[in-house]
């Protein structure tokens, strides 16, 4: 299914981290080409054989990209993906399928293409390929943190990293706040631990007048907290080891 593009909206994707510095000219050229796709949420929409077959485009909603272990079910988010992301840039890149999983937490709209069609782009277009590239530098950065908090940091100083994170990405681009509502259960997928303890290390930031949930939604209080605790220094004050 085909899918009209306004200049809204190829001007919203060009501001995202996918196609960002593209020019209008080649957006408009080289989008109408892919097939529209809407989700409902809670629906698998890649599995690792289907990385090397489609690559997507997110227009609205959000994506969890995981990984999980067979044996245990446990399950790590790697990458929470919202409007102008794209996945899956590993397959897309190198052509082999990527053991991860792509989970919609939206109803998501994206516009999607075959894996060859836009390699055959990155191909033809310099600038494109830049854009990836830089991209993939992005996602690099972000998985190197992932693995940095998961190795050195206790799972109080993981979740305002994941907090502190999410607050500036959306001061930027409100369409970046991308823990917006999401359960205690996916924020523990995302920094390693389980729901049990993000529930604890919640009521202790609220009772610290560092966070607020109101109505499911996640508020940043005090700033200043926020950024000592993901320094470590509250915990230490505070004598707590996790």
């Amino acid at each position: 299914m085909r899918h009209t593009l306004s200049d809204e909206l190829i001007e919203s994707l060009r501001q995202g981290p996918l196609l960002a510095g593209l020019s209008p000219e080649l957006v408009r050229e080289l989008l109408p080409q892919l097939e529209y796709r809407h989700w409902p949420r809670r629906r698998i929409v890649m599995t690792p054989r289907e990385t090397v077959e489609e690559f997507c485009l997110l227009i609205q909603g959000r994506v969890k990209i995981t990984r999980q272990n067979p044996d245990t079910g446990r399950e790590l988010t790697l990458f929470l993906l919202g409007p102008g992301d794209g996945f899956n840039v590993v397959s897309l890149l190198d052509g082999r399928p990527h053991e991860v999983t792509a989970e919609t937490l939206d109803d998501v709209e994206a516009l999607c293409g075959p894996v060859t069609l836009w390699q055959s782009w990155l191909d033809q277009h310099p600038s494109l390929l830049r854009a990836v590239r830089r991209y993939v530098d992005r996602q690099l950065r972000q998985l190197s943190e992932l693995a940095s908090d998961l190795a050195l940091h206790d799972t109080m100083t993981r979740l305002a990293h994941l907090i502190l994170r999410n607050f500036e990405d959306s001061r930027q681009d409100p369409r970046r706040d991308l823990l917006r509502g999401l359960s205690h259960e996916e924020l523990a997928h995302l920094i390693g631990t389980v729901r049990v303890v993000v529930n604890r290390l919640l009521r202790e930031m609220r009772e610290e007048g560092i966070v607020d949930c109101e109505g499911g939604e996640l508020h940043v209080r005090n700033l200043q907290k926020l950024l000592a605790v993901a320094e470590g220094h509250l915990s230490r004050q505070n004598g707590q080891k996790r």
